[in-house]
């Protein structure tokens, strides 16, 4: 049988399109090998939303190459959807497609190794690629597309068409992930809070879900603090099968810098949310995104998102240094904060962001969790998880299997705010 290796970057709209590709290519017949071995064929999805992005995208693909130089190398994804004429510059690629022809993929390289399904071995049972990956947490696409245009971003550019999926195909895929074992789903899109689909919006996907049997768990994927619905947050804090895990992007603590970067709300805006957000909802866990060394932050503005990002007190956030991406408004301001002080900044607010993240997990010292064990055991024979508040927690329970739960009591906090605990049942 060819064989095939998939390498993803970027968010969770890739992954789950990526497990779908590797699904597709197990039905026509395919071996799925871990991307660092040797294949016939190589699919890397890529990512554009920094200028490290479509560097690691380049790179992956010249890896790949080089481990066979005979193998078929395609590159899709936003990277290859934004600058195709770069991407099918890189060296050792074979195929580019964009996303709005990633469904076609599977198709073009049976095609390219002239492979029919006739060639493929008859199996009485589909084993599916998700469990053979050991993921404990399954991922739902249910909404793709952006017209926001922020001025930093180009998934606009490379997903310019919104829609969302049919309701009842969404409950039936969640029906068939429970009954592969999956006890947690996390929704994901591009605009999450935008579903719609014949007048149901998210709450409603959500609030269906959680009668599908066997699933224990919907977590949300990061969603817009303007676009969540006014039903989500109740409804969150009545039903137990709801993360309360919310990842909402701040971006800047400025207001000024929020309106040049085209972000349709203000600093008093955000704090008012997560205000609304923790009254609603006791213990939830707020995550967030902040770009540092956007066009015109002043050190007083980047002293507004610090005294922010502190002052909230999120439970992690990622942090960002701003690269200007070509096509966005962004791209055509002068980058006047110098990549020093970006790194600088960057420094700063991560290390506030970890302050954050201990404070967070140490406030659950004492108390006994719920965790989802994953499939990896790490090297002192523990297992590691994660709570319905999204933090991680290390156990000693080698003998667990993954995708169980257990109760664990949180006896202490590592520096990188990963919570240690023992298991009592």
């Amino acid at each position: 049988m060819p064989r095939v290796g998939l390498y993803t970057l970027g968010c969770k709209v890739n992954q789950y399109e990526t497990q779908k590709i590797a699904e597709e290519f197990k039905l026509k017949g395919f071996d799925i090998v871990s991307f660092t071995e040797a294949a016939d064929v190589y699919i890397i999805n890529s990512c554009t939303v920094t200028v490290t992005a479509d560097a690691k995208s380049r790179q992956a693909v010249r890896s790949a190459a080089n481990r066979n130089p005979a193998a078929r190398v395609v590159l899709t994804g936003c990277y290859a959807e934004t600058s195709p004429s770069d991407a099918s510059a890189v060296t050792g690629v074979s195929l580019v497609l964009g996303n709005k022809d990633k469904q076609l993929l599977v198709e073009k390289v049976c095609n390219l190794l002239g492979w029919t399904e006739q060639d493929a071995p008859r199996v009485p049972v589909y084993e599916p690629v998700s469990g053979k990956l050991g993921r404990t947490r399954a991922l739902i696409k249910v909404q793709d597309g952006c017209n926001q245009f922020c001025a930093y971003c180009a998934v606009p550019l490379a997903r310019p068409s919104m829609w969302s999926r049919p309701f009842a195909e969404i409950v039936t895929e969640a029906e068939d992930l429970a009954s592969r074992g999956y006890k947690e789903v996390v929704l994901t899109g591009i605009r999450l809070g935008r579903y719609e689909n014949q007048g149901a919006d998210l709450a409603d996907l959500v609030r269906a879900l959680t009668w599908v049997g066997g699933i224990e768990r919907i977590r949300l994927s990061s969603i817009e603090i303007t676009d969540v619905p006014v039903s989500l947050l109740p409804f969150m804090s009545g039903n137990t099968k709801v993360c309360r895990h919310l990842h909402v992007p701040l971006q800047s603590g400025d207001d000024e810098v929020l309106k040049r970067m085209n972000r349709p709300y203000t600093v008093q805006d955000f704090k008012a949310f997560v205000r609304n957000a923790r009254s609603m909802v006791p213990g939830i866990a707020i995550t967030t995104d902040v770009i540092t060394g956007f066009p015109g932050e002043t050190e007083e503005a980047f002293e507004n998102t610090r005294r922010l990002v502190s002052e909230v007190g999120f439970s992690k956030a990622h942090v960002f240094r701003f690269s200007p991406r070509p096509g966005t408004a962004a791209a055509r301001m002068r980058d006047d904060v110098s990549p020093a002080e970006k790194e600088n900044r960057s420094t700063v607010l991560m290390r506030v962001a970890k302050e954050g993240a201990c404070k967070f997990a140490k406030s659950l010292i004492g108390e006994t969790v719920q965790v989802l064990a994953e499939s990896k055991v790490l090297s002192d024979g523990q297992r590691s998880g994660l709570t319905d508040t999204y933090v991680r927690v290390v156990f000693d329970a080698p003998a667990l299997m993954a995708g169980k739960f257990a109760g664990v009591c949180i006896d202490s906090v590592s520096p990188d705010g990963i919570a240690l605990g023992h298991v009592t049942t």
